[in-house]
């Protein structure tokens, strides 16, 4: 078991030279059984024999699968020694097929074709196969053993299908902290079949070759995980450690050997002490990212399924990283954040705000951290809309956010048939277009529809649309946002650490909001890094911010149909624990879901999260079916934005911004405002000048006439209005994006830019 005579990953001759090179497995009962095994010192199988016979295996539970998979290693390896006796091998053989049949007769695993890519069953699998593996050839006759492995194979089997499904190429519906418990045992299980039966599972599915690429670009510069879903451990531990070292192993990636062992990221601890041994190939050398060019090393990553992107300007721990997530709604531990991004650089800038639970539901939990209203999006305030928990267990408070429509969001995917039969619930967001150049005139786009996301009731488009140029450091956000009724209020999100500043003077109205009216600018900071927003759409709108003492999660819904403002705050439960709180409506809660005997609140195993106390909200002024929000972000040191021109640019199908670098040449940036531009556009360019042009929405591979007229203003790089100044034919790509870039010709300041499809 994870180990064959001639290997070329972890044969016995691989693991000798090691040995004799001074390199030694782990202090424990598997590791005293390899050394045997690869030295040949029979004292130290008697080391590990001895263990065995003063000690038991726990009870079989998820926590304890580790333990079971080091006794079967152990087991497997030390079967052949002259010392280890008839009656010893029959009783640690009963205590693992006890704890095999005990975890396969769990609801997770007793209909294998129903086994989820979820981290209890991966786990439950783990013990099992492990297990009935070790004792195969003790009991070589034994029909039920067969079928139980039979069994097994089959649930592995249904979960890597599920994982082509959700994660092909990398990252995880669940957060990090799920996706290091799920790795752990799914990496081993490869492993075992590929050593045991020849069958490489990491040849086939896609989530076993993109564990570095998962890291490389999930983690922020600062080396700690990406804060989406319910992740209340946002620090790499152990579990990381293995996965890093399976890619390290079978994959020989230079990256992930960075990581493992030069980054200062990873813990120096193996969740099985003995994979260090095996897995920690010395013979991989170490390559840090930021050596790396972006042909190399690309700054974008698409995570397919999922729907994540994650856009960089660089490698390093001054890198600016952007993550925008749309995709489908998979499992418990996701998040109602289609359409949600975040923003690092030199500290936590644009934020998932709140904080998981131990328990998981809490008041907090239920009514605001899972919710929209704790993310980077919109919310359409509907004050008739139903918000419930767990088949309508529990009423749940309106936060003018996403659907949730049943027990689902208390479940977990657990087949692509399953998936296919209840799809029209819950393939609820879409990143449509994914789009990056690299190089000069580098730009990373992405498209993403949440439409589904919301109540057909309250909502009948919502898309948006991301473009970051990594020169400027500059993000632009463009929504397009059609409710089904005027009167419900549309708010844009942005949830940050500390205070705001907010252009102009605020006005002071309840519940934590200032308003500061048709403000144009705010600023946020966190760390060493700062954030100055530019709001161009809605022209007119309202700009408040939120937050504070007491107001820090404060949702705008109550859950009996009250108007926005009857909510309240949903205050997060101390780390420590405590007493069950006063308030009756969150003591219901406890209880509710706890039962009537709970007696306190468990202490939470949240660390290093950063839950935030502040967001800005903007809203229209005047209620309409059709909102367009758009927002132009400059990404700095503290107290150096505010270095960008910006410009709202505007024609009767497009809306954009030009953005320049105080005495530089910008960029003039057109989204589409509507499903697909006409075959004829017009649009004013920005009165600064502009080396490239960016457009998106046009029809995918077709070319256009690029045409540039002279307009009113009158410079050096204008002229008269209507007299032509520029024409060319230019090609849209295959997802409809043109970029022209100038040469040493500014595009003219000012002039009239109409496209003509050809």
């Amino acid at each position: 078991m994870l180990i064959a005579l001639n290997d070329p990953f972890c044969g016995l001759d691989i693991l000798r030279m090691r040995y004799a090179a001074g390199r030694r497995p782990s202090a424990d009962m598997g590791g005293d059984a390899l050394s045997w095994l690869v030295s040949g010192q029979k004292d130290l199988g008697h080391k590990s024999l001895a263990e065995m016979r003063t000690s038991v295996l726990p009870a079989p539970s998820t926590h304890v699968w580790p333990t079971y998979a080091n006794w079967a290693l152990a087991f497997d390896w030390l079967y052949e020694h002259p010392a280890f006796d008839e009656a010893l091998k029959h009783r640690v053989s009963k205590q693992l097929i006890d704890g095999a049949i005990a975890m396969a007769s769990t609801p997770d695993l007793n209909f294998p074709d129903q086994a989820s890519y979820h981290n209890y069953t991966a786990r439950f699998l783990g013990l099992t196969t492990f297990a009935l593996c070790a004792v195969a050839r003790h009991r070589p006759e034994d029909a039920n053993m067969r079928e139980l492995r039979a069994k097994a194979l089959r649930a592995f089997q249904n979960i890597l299908q599920v994982s082509d499904l959700v994660s092909p190429m990398g990252s995880y519906h669940e957060s990090m902290d799920y996706m290091r418990i799920t790795y752990f045992p799914l990496t081993m299980l490869a492993e075992l079949q590929r050593t045991t039966t020849g069958v490489d599972f990491a040849l086939r599915f896609g989530v076993y070759r993109s564990i570095a690429d998962t890291y490389l670009y999930k983690l922020f510069p600062d080396g700690t995980p990406t804060r989406e879903g319910d992740n209340e451990y946002p620090i790499l531990d152990d579990q990381d450690t293995v996965a890093l070292g399976y890619s390290v192993h079978r994959f020989k990636n230079p990256y992930a050997a960075w990581l493992l062992r030069d980054s200062g990221f990873m813990a120096q601890n193996w969740a099985l002490p003995i994979l260090d041994f095996l897995w920690n190939d010395l013979d991989v050398s170490p390559r840090d990212p930021a050596l790396a060019d972006s042909g190399e090393l690309p700054h974008h990553r698409y995570f397919p399924g999922v729907d994540q992107c994650v856009f960089r300007d660089e490698w390093g721990a001054n890198a600016t990283r952007i993550e925008f997530d749309c995709g489908p709604y998979f499992a418990k531990h996701q998040h109602l954040d289609r359409n949600h991004f975040t923003i690092y650089y030199r500290g936590h800038l644009a934020i998932d705000s709140g904080a998981d639970y131990t328990n998981s539901e809490s008041p907090h939990y239920l009514n605001y951290y899972r919710r929209t209203v704790a993310h980077n999006t919109l919310l359409v305030f509907d004050p008739s809309e139903h918000f419930f928990w767990s088949e309508d267990l529990l009423q749940a408070a309106n936060d003018g956010g996403q659907r949730m429509d049943s027990s689902r969001f208390w479940n977990t995917l657990r087949s692509q048939d399953d998936w296919e039969k209840t799809r029209d619930l819950w393939d609820l967001g879409q990143l449509k277009t994914v789009d990056s150049i690299e190089g000069n005139n580098a730009y990373h786009y992405a498209l993403g529809d949440a439409t589904r996301a919301y109540s057909p009731h309250k909502l009948r488009l919502f898309t948006r649309q991301l473009l970051y140029l990594p020169a400027m450091n500059v993000l632009l956000v463009f929504d397009r946002v059609i409710s089904t009724d005027p009167a419900f209020r549309k708010t844009w999100l942005l949830h940050g650490v500390n205070i705001p500043w907010i252009d102009g003077n605020g006005t002071l109205s309840g519940n934590g909001e200032e308003k500061f009216g048709k403000a144009g600018r705010f600023r946020l900071h966190e760390g060493e890094g700062e954030l100055l927003v530019h709001t161009l759409l809605p022209k007119d709108h309202i700009t408040s911010r939120r937050g504070g003492a007491g107001n820090e999660f404060w949702t705008p819904g109550d859950a009996d149909g009250g108007s926005w403002g009857s909510g309240r705050n949903w205050e997060l439960e101390p780390a420590e624990g405590s007493s069950l709180p006063h308030d009756p409506v969150e003591l219901a809660m406890w209880k509710t879901f706890y039962g009537n005997d709970i007696k306190s609140i468990e202490s939470s195993n949240r660390r290093n999260v950063v839950s935030g106390s502040w967001r800005v909200e903007v809203s229209p002024a005047h209620p309409q079916l059709e909102d367009f929000f758009l927002h132009v972000f400059e990404i700095g040191d503290r107290g150096s934005t505010g270095r960008v021109n910006v410009e709202l640019l505007q024609g009767s199908e497009t809306a954009g911004a030009g953005c320049a670098v105080s005495g530089e040449a910008g960029v003039a940036v057109l989204f589409p405002a509507q499903d697909v531009l006409s075959d004829t556009v017009e649009v004013t360019l920005p009165t600064f000048p502009c080396h490239t042009l960016w457009i998106a929405g046009l029809r995918a591979d077709r070319r256009y006439d690029l045409e540039l007229t002279g307009s009113n203003l009158a410079t050096v790089y204008s002229a008269a209005p209507g007299v032509p100044l520029r024409s060319e034919v230019i090609r849209a790509n295959k997802h409809g994006i043109a970029q022209v870039n100038s040469g040493i010709n500014l595009f003219p300041v000012a002039s009239r830019m109409s496209l003509r499809a050809l």
